[in-house]
């Protein structure tokens, strides 16, 4: 019995909408840090 088992994997990764993402969430966090920052200053 020489059976071979042929298996693919097809992954596909967006990189561009996980690049996109990952920016917004950073602009998102400094937002929120820098808001913070002058709300208690005053």
């Amino acid at each position: 019995m020489n059976d071979e088992l042929n298996s693919s994997v097809c992954v596909k990764v967006d990189v561009t909408k996980i690049v996109k993402y990952v920016c917004i969430a950073g602009s998102v966090i400094v937002a929120v840090i820098f808001g913070s920052m002058c709300f208690r200053k005053r």
